[in-house]
């Protein structure tokens, strides 16, 4: 039996995990499926990954400190291949959960709750050197300093009992945007990663 399978196996039947169990309630494989999450000859099934880096979320580690204390953890290539690869619809996977999800904790509403959709301007820190869309001294009001960071807008659903993204976009700063030609990274103009490109070049509205 291979990891993967072996992985699975246990989630389902031994150790009867909590998330695996929620991913599974919301069909998570057809949602994948549906936003191009599909796995080639080589490399791990999408959905391996995910659980990891939910892992990660969840126990607050970051990747590196994931890889060096988990036994099952794949090496950082892995991660860093399945983020940025270009074919996959981060935005409809985004969707497509968040609608299951909503489904799910519906009977929890009462009559009479408010229900919101919340448009927020955020800044999200970025670390490293060679970050495309990032932009240098953007004024984080969390930290109350300017960092390097990506301006963001966010579409997010609110009621009594949760708060749930729905979409999200990069927004450049107007003194640092750049043309889409000084990117080193070429991308397919057909593919999802370059229709994310031109949004940041874009107004907020």
């Amino acid at each position: 039996m291979g990891l993967d399978n072996y992985i699975q196996t246990a989630m389902k039947s031994l150790l009867k995990n909590p998330i695996y169990e929620v991913l599974k309630e919301i069909k998570i494989i057809k949602i994948l499926q549906q936003s191009n999450f599909v796995k080639r000859e080589v490399g791990y099934a999408p959905l391996q990954i995910i659980l990891h880096f939910l892992y990660m979320l969840i126990m607050q580690k970051r990747q590196s400190t994931f890889i060096k204390k988990s036994h099952s953890a794949f090496g950082k290539d892995a991660y860093y291949r399945f983020i940025k690869e270009k074919r996959y619809n981060w935005r409809k996977f985004l969707l497509l959960s968040s609608t299951e999800l909503l489904k799910k904790i519906k009977p929890l509403h009462k009559k009479g709750e408010y229900k919101l959709l919340i448009i927020d301007d955020t800044v999200e820190a970025k670390r490293g050197k060679c970050i495309e869309g990032s932009c240098k001294y953007v004024w984080s009001n969390k930290e109350h300093r300017s960092i390097n960071a990506l301006n963001i807008v966010s579409l997010n659903y609110a009621d009594s009992h949760s708060t749930f993204q729905l979409d999200f976009s990069i927004k450049m700063n107007d003194s640092y945007r750049k043309n889409i030609s000084e990117f080193t990274t070429k991308l397919h103009h057909r593919s999802n990663a370059y229709q994310r490109k031109r949004e940041i070049i874009k107004g907020k509205s």
